[in-house]
């Protein structure tokens, strides 16, 4: 640019090109001739830290967070210009760049919403925030702050991104213009073809972008601009200007305990987690197929066929019928090659718990991370032990080292099983446009763009690529979208000490979702469905044992918050003191109570007639009262039962307004909400 900018009066709004004070050409003409094109911030990661020192300097200093730029300065990172054509020739690498891009300026964004709740809490206890004295817990509150704005707000929504993109596309081309204009003058502009003008044009900015810092500093301040608006709406949308203490701490992951403990450093895991996690939940596929592949990996229940050398089990579930194999990528070529053959059957045989839980845990984070059900995305190897709850080793000085290579073996062990999985299903019922239809599907689970085995891949290179297969991805289109929450803890039970709590928690949390959708949530269930679709089996010998064990599982599952509680449905204990009571036990029923959150996430799926609505307006209020007074005595639905005499099912449809109770009921329910 030239040193004459006095010349040039800058507008808010593009649309006109002024030198001299005079109007001397309507811009709109010019840019429409510019082609299409990007402009990709690449950001230095390694000034981060230095960043985070200032920002917290300069709000100790200030105070005043609103009133920090989201971009301090222009140093520290490096723009360039790709015009479209060039973008659609390298599609995936400008997509992964752009998407960098993007995610930086969402990371400055959290830093101002994190620092707001800073002074949120300053304002509230007169104190600083205790977290402002680790930088290390500011960067990642940060990271937390940064997931629930991807996820919750509405930078979720892409035409967002578009609006802002053209909007500072037409500022940059009407600043580029501008420089034109001064330097070679107008006429010597109309002498040029679009083609001369596309290429000066892009000399033109490439330079300015480069090495002009009045420039950069320009572009800088109306990203400023506009994204201190982004900020405000942020603020407005999750009611920050109200927020409590709790809320701040919540929101931050804050607890009131040393920062610089070992435990605290162990416990860094939850960062990950974090981004994905609701309410210590997360989301997994729930369609039938799935499901059942996740039980016949524990189970191990594979054989041979007649029409195949592959390992082999069934799959026959409700009006789904079928096969799961085990065989490799390149079947044709090895078809008679017996020691891959051979090798596969290995596998079979070192089939676990852990193999199903890398299973659930590449599906969550494909669906906390794919924009589009066919997108690849590429994860790291400590991703898959990390969500898992596994620990980094400490170091001999106290920090925080990594896991470790026997670790890593075998989540590529996993990884390798997984790749091999074949799904062909003669019988399957699929959702077009709402409407069910019959057909046949094959194909894998998920999709790894590795081409070696995962099993024989460099340690080295710790990361993997993979998408869902286009036979699953159809379970995830707007309204047929079958996914479940599935309690994190299910991941970290011991997968050789704790599998029934693990097989339980994983196979409640399908239940749960299938009966949320008949609107039959707390449906009891028999005891000898449970122990088969965990792969357990009576002890003959010692039924009891059998029946400890179970019930200890339960337990546990109400001791680590997977469930809220559980009891026998008209079971008599006198029974257990027959000869031959262990078949009467097997075909009685359990109710299991799911926590709150997974109540409030599936009320919004049951299914409800015309009649049951209308009912339903009358009803709603006293389902919030008992709600309300539940919670408030921390009452659990059983516990609610046994006081009312009325079952722990019907009362939670009250709550949720699926249940209409006659007015005998009315009247028990309305004295104890006033006696109580």
């Amino acid at each position: 640019m030239h040193n004459n900018r006095n010349e040039i009066v800058e507008t808010n709004s593009p649309g006109l090109i002024q030198t001299n004070n005079y109007i001397q050409k309507d811009s709109r003409q010019w840019s429409n001739k510019i082609q299409c094109f990007l402009v990709i911030c690449i950001y230095d990661k390694d000034q981060k830290m230095n960043e985070m020192n200032s920002i917290v300097k300069k709000y100790r200093d200030q105070g005043n967070v609103m009133s920090f730029p989201v971009f301090e300065n222009v140093s520290g990172s490096k723009s360039f210009v790709i015009w479209d054509q060039a973008y659609k020739e390298n599609e995936q690498l400008f997509i992964e760049l752009r998407l960098a891009s993007r995610n930086e300026l969402i990371s400055k964004i959290s830093e101002k919403v994190v620092f707001y709740l800073l002074s949120r809490y300053e304002e509230i206890s007169s104190t600083p925030h205790p977290i402002l004295q680790d930088k290390r817990s500011c960067a990642q509150a940060i990271r937390r702050i940064e997931e629930l704005l991807k996820k919750d707000t509405f930078l979720a929504d892409y035409s967002i991104w578009d609006e802002f993109c053209d909007w500072f596309r037409m500022y940059l081309i009407e600043w580029v213009l501008e420089e034109i204009a001064f330097s070679i003058g107008f006429d010597e502009m109309e002498r040029l073809t679009d083609r001369e003008i596309n290429q000066l044009f892009y000399q033109y900015i490439t330079k300015n972008l480069e090495d002009n810092i009045e420039f950069q500093t320009k572009f800088t301040h109306i990203v400023n601009r506009y994204t201190k608006e982004w900020v405000k709406k942020i603020i407005i949308a999750l009611r920050l200007e109200t927020c409590s203490i709790d809320t701040i701490n919540k929101l931050l992951n804050y607890e009131e305990a040393p920062l610089h403990t070992k435990e605290h450093l162990l416990n860094l895991t939850k960062d990950f987690t974090f981004n994905m996690a609701i309410h210590d939940h997360i989301l997994v596929m729930n369609n039938t197929p799935y499901h059942s592949v996740r039980e016949a990996i524990y189970k191990k229940d594979f054989q041979k066929q007649l029409h195949s050398p592959w390992p082999t089990t069934p799959i026959v579930k409700g009006n789904t019928e079928g096969y799961l194999q085990i065989r490799p990528q390149s079947q044709t070529r090895e078809l008679n090659d017996s020691a891959c053959i051979e090798k596969v059957w290995i596998q079979v045989q070192t089939l676990s718990d852990i193999d199903v839980d890398v299973f659930d845990s590449l599906c969550s984070i494909f669906l906390s991370r794919a924009r589009k059900n066919d997108e690849f995305i590429t994860i790291s190897l400590d991703d898959l032990l990390t969500i898992r709850g596994l620990k980094h080793k400490l170091g001999g000085d106290g920090r925080r080292g990594g896991f470790d290579h026997k670790q890593r073996k075998n989540i590529l062990k996993s990884l390798s099983i997984i790749q091999n999985l074949w799904l062909h299903l003669d019988q399957i019922t699929v959702y077009s446009n709402g409407k069910p239809e019959q057909t046949t599907l094959q194909g894998r689970i998920f999709l790894f763009k590795n081409d070696e085995e995962l099993e024989n891949a460099s340690l080295t290179d710790r990361s993997i690529t993979f998408s869902v297969d286009p036979i699953f991805s159809r379970y995830l289109n707007g309204k047929t979208r079958q996914v479940a929450l599935l309690s994190l803890q299910a991941l970290r039970y011991d997968p050789y000490r704790q599998n029934w709590e693990k097989r339980l928690a994983r196979y409640l949390s399908w239940r749960w979702r299938t009966q949320a959708r008949k609107g039959n949530i707390l449906h009891p269930n028999k005891i000898s469905t449970l122990l088969e679709s965990i792969g357990k089996s009576l002890d003959d010998r010692s039924p009891s044992r059998t029946r400890e064990r179970f019930e200890n599982a339960l337990d546990t599952l109400v001791e680590d918050g997977v469930i809220v509680s559980w009891h026998y449905e008209k079971w008599d204990e006198s029974i257990a003191n027959h000869k031959g009571w262990s078949r009467i036990w097997l075909n009685s029923l359990v109710l299991i109570e799911p926590p709150d959150i997974i109540l409030e996430q599936y009320h919004s799926i049951e299914r409800k007639t015309k009649s049951s609505s209308l009912k339903k307006k009358n009803d709603n209020q006293l389902g919030k009262q008992i709600k309300r007074k539940r919670k408030s005595q921390q009452l659990s639905l059983s516990q609610l039962s046994e006081k009312l005499g009325i079952s722990a099912p019907y009362i939670s449809g009250i709550e949720r307004g699926m249940k209409h109770p006659s007015f005998k009921l009315r009247t028990k329910i309305l004295n104890w909400l006033e006696n109580n």
